[in-house]
């Protein structure tokens, strides 16, 4: 493996560190855009706090959903850059009314996949990793609470909107996501056939390792009447190492109130991992 791939370990951490909104439309702020009276509009834009809680309570309370997230990465340097992120897939369903989560990982930067799937229920987690033609299981006993559980919801459910900060030195812990960004209204939207109300943004005021420095980015944010955030899409660009990066990441909100089922290898899982 190149130094293009960080190591499994941290995948979903950096994932979650880049999550976030995309290529954007036209930047022109529309403060009389759809659904002017919602409670997480800020005038002609996003109160962040207000819609990480409305969307996340939705999800909540529709007791599950599915994140279906992209992150695509190039890089026009001679040499591998460090640190990186490889372009990978990233798929996470909770049902709350069962008690189960799946989770799966994939790095798509590669010509040979390479796979992380995790299955949670009945007080036990089961692991497929999957690189090139090998095939590794594991299981572990869980001790989760139902409100442990809906918290993992909730956590997984602000990726993109707020993620949270080491602990200042005031010991509150800040959130970042989309308050790195300047939202402006940018008119009506359409998700899945539904009207959004849709938000755009040039101006990123955050910090990244990858790219090492940002001198171009874009945002776009899709939200539904209710506040409930179905898609949010994002992209930086700027030198890193002795080259230029780029990284875009697209994540979707659906299926509220799904029902996990069990994956066809966790069987085979069980099997391998008895005794």
């Amino acid at each position: 493996m190149n130094g293009r791939h960080v190591n499994r370990r941290h995948l979903l951490t950096a994932l979650g560190a880049v999550a976030g909104v995309g290529l954007a439309g036209c930047l022109g702020g529309d403060a009389d855009g759809p659904f002017p009276d919602a409670e997480w509009r800020d005038g002609a834009g996003l109160d962040v706090e207000t819609l990480a809680t409305t969307h996340v309570e939705s999800a909540v309370e529709a007791g599950g959903v599915t994140l279906l997230s992209t992150a695509e990465t190039s890089y026009d340097g001679d040499d591998d850059p460090s640190p990186w992120l490889p372009s990978q897939e990233y798929e996470s369903r909770y049902d709350l009314e069962n008690g189960r989560s799946y989770l799966r990982q994939e790095v798509t930067e590669t010509g040979e996949p390479e796979v992380i799937e995790r299955y949670v229920a009945d007080g036990e987690a089961l692991f497929r990793e999957r690189t090139d033609e090998d095939v590794r299981y594991g299981r572990q006993a869980v001790e989760r609470t139902a409100d442990d559980f809906a918290e993992a919801l909730r956590s997984e459910a602000r990726v993109g909107i707020q993620v949270p900060q080491e602990s200042d030195d005031s010991g509150e812990t800040t959130h970042e996501g989309l308050g790195n960004w300047e939202p402006r209204a940018d008119g009506d939207g359409e998700v899945d056939g539904a009207r959004t109300a849709r938000f755009v943004s040039d101006s990123f005021d955050g910090e990244r390792s990858v790219p090492a420095r940002v001198e171009t980015a874009s945002a776009t944010v899709h939200v539904f009447e209710a506040g409930f955030v179905p898609r949010i899409e994002q992209s930086w660009e700027g030198p890193h190492d002795d080259g230029t990066a780029t990284v875009e990441v697209d994540i979707a909100y659906r299926d509220r109130g799904v029902t996990v089922t069990e994956p066809d290898w966790v069987a085979e899982a069980r099997n391998e991992t008895e005794g």
